[in-house]
């Protein structure tokens, strides 16, 4: 599946781990929604877990929230979720 690099990407959810978030990143994936985790590869010395963020195309992002959320993964707030 091509990259498409004429749209924004938007972060949909937090985790504590980038294992966690490379899960939702795989599971989004599986059914054709493509997915980035910013923090791969970058690990900080003697730091065996940090935070993740998992970003999808914002085309993408109504779909995939849906997605997470019957998964039962906890979706960030955006701003239009506050007002």
């Amino acid at each position: 599946m091509p990259l498409r690099r004429d749209e924004p990407l938007v972060t949909i959810a937090t985790f504590d781990t980038g294992f966690e978030a490379g899960l939702a990143r795989g599971a989004l994936e599986a059914i054709g929604i493509q997915a980035l985790v910013p923090e791969d590869g970058f690990s900080r010395r003697g730091v065996v877990a940090t935070p993740a963020s998992l970003q999808v195309f914002q085309s993408d992002s109504a779909r995939a929230a849906v997605e997470l959320r019957r998964m039962q993964i906890r979706i960030v707030k955006t701003a239009s979720d506050e007002s």
